[in-house]
């Protein structure tokens, strides 16, 4: 089992493909994800918790716990498009940072150009649209509990790999 380190950042990813060489030059492995699509940092430790417990029964779908956290995290059942939705693009602004086994979070943020910054990982409503959730789910449930609709996507996505 990893240990997993979860900020949220900001910063400005003018092209994905050079932010993406940065963060495999790290001396530890970093997941980045557009924080607009996260729900609360309650979002992404599920996503840990089930991608750790995916590859140790063995119905992991990816080989590493990064790639499997965004597969959990994004709700979907296919890396591709695990990896559309959530993953870098290009001019992204809001960082959702999951680091593993990671001694210096702060140096990877300074790394990466990034400024420190939580407060992109706070869910709302309006980030659960644009994460898929339908307004017929969010009508269903208070305003407050519509994180939770995220977090029942998370769980599914073991249900859907197989």
């Amino acid at each position: 089992m990893s240990s997993a380190f979860i900020l949220g950042a900001r910063g400005e990813a003018c092209s994905a493909k050079e932010f993406m060489a940065q963060v495999q030059s790290l001396p530890c492995e970093v997941l980045p994800m557009d924080a607009d699509l996260v729900c609360g940092k309650a979002h992404l430790e599920a996503a840990v918790i089930h991608a750790e417990r995916a590859l140790e029964q063995g119905t992991n779908a990816s080989s590493t716990v990064s790639m499997e956290t965004m597969l959990f995290a994004s709700g979907e059942r296919q890396i591709s498009k695990a990896k559309e939705k959530m993953g870098v693009k290009d001019g992204m602004r809001h960082f959702a940072l999951v680091l593993f086994d990671c001694n210096d979070p702060m140096e990877v943020i300074r790394r990466l150009k990034l400024i420190k910054d939580d407060l992109v990982l706070l869910p709302s409503k309006e980030k659960a649209v644009s994460f898929g959730i339908q307004q017929e789910e969010l009508e269903s449930v208070p305003e407050w509990q519509a994180p939770d609709l995220v977090l029942e996507r998370v769980a599914f996505v073991e249900i859907l790999k197989r």
